[in-house]
């Protein structure tokens, strides 16, 4: 009978799990939308790197693209972390320990750009190692940088102090970060719009770019 009482209480689990995301899922949709009140000024464009198939980071960077007119640029690897999520977390975990920037299928022009937003999953307190290839070789010297990410709910870590520091010559902004799904919520099929709505990019945005206040300019922070 173990056994049964076993499979009882994952089934359990896994109905909690569901009504709960149902609820959030449900409660987020009914936030009624706020204006966007920010002044971008210059050419804006969005780098992100989202590996998890319930598109935490890039739904956030869509977010951003819509409300801001961007140009999107996503970083795909040349040889893609292995499925299931767990072993891209221990693929990436042996990149990042090894200090190894995985090559990626193409590194975008940002010559002509004033704003870049910057996005990545927070793996192991810090961003993804292929947010760390593309700064290899764009360092966003003179570039007003503001950095978004999402977690599973560990926080965003040193990914800033680690991003000001690979990128001295830029001027960062305040970060936005974003609480996307945990391993079972993934599992689920559960991501970033369970915890969030397209006002929390907004709201980030305003905040960063006031309408009637000055502007960032690309310069040390």
């Amino acid at each position: 009978m173990k056994p049964f009482f076993i499979a009882l209480a994952v089934i359990a689990v896994i109905f909690v799990c569901i009504v709960v995301a149902g609820a959030l899922m449900i409660r987020k949709k009914e936030a009624p939308p706020i204006p966007l009140t920010a002044n971008l000024r210059g050419r804006i464009a969005i780098v992100v790197y989202s590996q998890s198939k319930v598109r935490n980071t890039a739904e956030v960077a869509e977010w951003i693209r819509k409300n801001t007119g961007g140009d999107m640029f996503s970083l795909e690897m040349e040889t893609p972390y292995p499925e299931p999520y767990s072993e891209t977390l221990k693929a990436a975990s042996k990149d990042i320990s090894e200090g190894k920037h995985p090559a990626l299928v193409d590194v975008p022009d940002l010559s002509g750009y004033d704003i870049v937003f910057l996005g990545s999953p927070i793996w192991y307190g810090t961003y993804a190692p292929p947010v760390a290839t593309f700064l290899d070789s764009d360092k966003l010297a003179g570039k007003v940088v503001a950095p978004f990410c999402t977690h599973g709910g560990g926080g965003a870590g040193h990914f800033f102090a680690d991003l000001r520091k690979e990128c001295p010559e830029a001027r960062i902004l305040d970060g936005l970060v974003i609480r996307g799904s945990n391993q079972i919520e993934r599992r689920l099929g559960v991501g970033v719009t369970s915890h969030h709505t397209e006002n929390d990019v907004i709201t980030w945005l305003n905040s960063l770019f006031p309408a009637d206040g000055p502007q960032p300019q690309g310069e040390q922070k």
